[in-house]
C-alpha cells in the first residue's frame, strides 16, 4: 500500500487540516481503520464507522504511524511505524500491534530497515513488507512475535500482501516479470506461485474478499488509477469505479458486497475514503480529512 502514499504530498503540504476526531467509540462496530496526515504533516491511525461520522483517533505520536490492519476478531490492529527511531527515518518503519482502542502498544518487529505494510490473517498470522535483505520481500510473523519466515525471493519488489480468508493463500503485488506491478497469489508458506494480472500498466494492492471468491485491485491498465475485482483465479476482471481521479487502495466489507477505497475526486492533492458497491453502483464519500489513506473493513 505504499506505493501511492507519496502521491500529491508537495499539494497538501502547510495546508493539512485537522480531522475533528470524536474520544468516544464510532457507533456501529461495522468499523474502517485507516491513518490520516493530520496537522503538522504527521501520520496517525483513526477508526470511523463504515456509516460515516466524526472519526475516533487512535495513535498520538511525533512519528508517521500508518497502513493499519485489523485482527479477525477486530480487537487488536497492527500497524507500521517509525516511531523506534524518533520518527527521524521512514525506512526505519516497524510493525506494532496495539489493541483497538489504541491502548497496549507493543512492537512487533525489529530490524534495522523498512518493515511495513502489515495484512493480518484469520489464524493469527501478520504478513508485511520488510526490506532488511536490501530489496522489498514478503514476510509473516506470528501475532505474538514468533515464527518470523521470508516468504518471497525475488530481486524485484514484493509488497502488498493480502491474505486469502481461510489463511492458506496469499495475494500481492510484485514486478518479478517485467518490471511491471503485477498481482500473483502463492501458498502461506510462499510455495505455488500464480501470476493472476497481465496488462499494460500496474495492477497492485490487492484484496481478497471475506467469501474467497474475489480480489479487488487497483489497476493503471485504462490509463488512470481505477478499482477492479476478479474472482481469485484471475477471471472475471471487472472495472468498478470510472472517475478521472484517482482511486485506489480497496478493501472489502465483510459481507463481501462493498469496499472502501481512497480517491482524490474531491479535490487534486486531496485524499479521502469512499464506499462503492462491488457492482460499481452507490458511490458514497465517507471520511473528511486533508489526506485519508489505506483503509481496513474489520472483519470482526
Amino acid at each position: 500500500m505504499r506505493t501511492i502514499i507519496g502521491i500529491g504530498l508537495a499539494a497538501l503540504g502547510a495546508a493539512a487540516v485537522a480531522i475533528a476526531a470524536s474520544t468516544a467509540p464510532a457507533a456501529s462496530t461495522d468499523k474502517i481503520v485507516y491513518h490520516s496526515k493530520l496537522t503538522g504533516r504527521n501520520n496517525e491511525i483513526l477508526v470511523v464507522s463504515s456509516a460515516g461520522g466524526a472519526p475516533t483517533r487512535l495513535t498520538r505520536n511525533k512519528a508517521s504511524d500508518s497502513n493499519p490492519t485489523w485482527s479477525a476478531d477486530g480487537k487488536k490492529i497492527a500497524f507500521e511505524s517509525n516511531r523506534r527511531g524518533g520518527g527521524r527515518r521512514y525506512e526505519d518503519s516497524d510493525v506494532f500491534v496495539m489493541r483497538a482502542d489504541g491502548t497496549g502498544l507493543r512492537e512487533l518487529t525489529f530490524a534495522n530497515a523498512f518493515d511495513g505494510d502489515p495484512a493480518w490473517s484469520l489464524d493469527d498470522r501478520i504478513a508485511f513488507e520488510s526490506e532488511r535483505t536490501g530489496n522489498s520481500e514478503i514476510w509473516a510473523i506470528d501475532a505474538d512475535g514468533s515464527t518470523e519466515q521470508q516468504l518471497t525471493s525475488s530481486p524485484a519488489f514484493d509488497g502488498d500482501p493480502s491474505w486469502s480468508p481461510n489463511g492458506a493463500r496469499m495475494a500481492f503485488t510484485s514486478e518479478r516479470d517485467n518490471g511491471d506491478r503485477e498481482i500473483y497469489v502463492m501458498n502461506a508458506d510462499g510455495s505455488g506461485l500464480v501470476r493472476l494480472t497481465n496488462t499494460p500498466g500496474f495492477d497492485e494492492n490487492p484484496s481478497w474478499s471475506p467469501n474467497g471468491r474475489r480480489i479487488a485491485f487497483e489497476s493503471m491498465r485504462d490509463g488512470n488509477l481505477e478499482i477492479y475485482v476478479m474472482n481469485d483465479d484471475g477471471s472475471n476482471q471487472t472495472r468498478v469505479t470510472n472517475h478521472p481521479a484517482l482511486d485506489a487502495l480497496p478493501s472489502w466489507s465483510q459481507d463481501s458486497k462493498r469496499i472502501v477505497f481512497v480517491s482524490d475526486r474531491v479535490r487534486k492533492g486531496q485524499r479521502r475514503l469512499f464506499v462503492v458497491n462491488a457492482t460499481g453502483s452507490r458511490v458514497r464519500m465517507l471520511s473528511k480529512g486533508a489526506f485519508d489513506m489505506s483503509p481496513d473493513w474489520a472483519r470482526g
